[in-house]
């Protein structure tokens, strides 16, 4: 894994997928960095996990938290108030598909990824753009950002075959 290019007391937008599969996104401000990065497995003996790199304080809160990113599925944008809000932030329902989901246009979405500083991040394939509110009825009526991408996930290999 190579390292992020993270800066001491600058201000970051993650964006990410929680276990509950719901998108997140997280306005920080570096605390502090560790110099020996830890890996913290998702179950005792897995080889998936998040990497501790530091701390940080949110947006608007006084707590500081430890910095814990998955480094393959997870997007670092430099800067604060970026203008792409996930699906239930804009929309007050979600998907919950365990995808990337986006609130804006698949362009608009891909200038954002442009700007990701983490090296690491592999799962462009998981990112949908939802330019209009979601269809209750229909839970693919996302736009695949990144259509030309190979995937192994069931939810956007069905959008593959309905968008082609």
């Amino acid at each position: 894994m190579q390292p992020i290019p993270i800066v001491l007391g600058h201000r970051y937008t993650i964006y990410t997928v929680a276990t509950s599969a719901l998108t997140t996104r997280t306005e920080i401000a570096v605390m502090s960095l560790i110099e020996n990065k830890e890996f913290k497995a998702d179950s005792p003996g897995s080889m998936r996990g998040r990497h501790r790199i530091g701390t940080y304080k949110q947006s608007g809160k006084r707590k500081s938290y430890y910095l814990d990113l998955h480094l393959t599925g997870t997007l670092v944008i430099p800067g604060w108030n970026l203008g792409i809000l996930c699906d239930h932030e804009k929309y007050h329902s979600f998907v919950m598909s365990a995808t990337m989901n986006l609130a804006g246009t698949p362009e608009a979405i891909r200038e954002m990824v442009d700007r990701n500083i983490n090296p690491n991040f592999s799962e462009h394939d998981r990112i949908v753009a939802y330019p209009e509110p979601l269809d209750v009825l229909n839970t693919r009526s996302g736009i695949l950002v990144y259509p030309e991408a190979r995937t192994n996930h069931a939810v956007i290999q069905q959008m593959q075959e309905t968008q082609a």
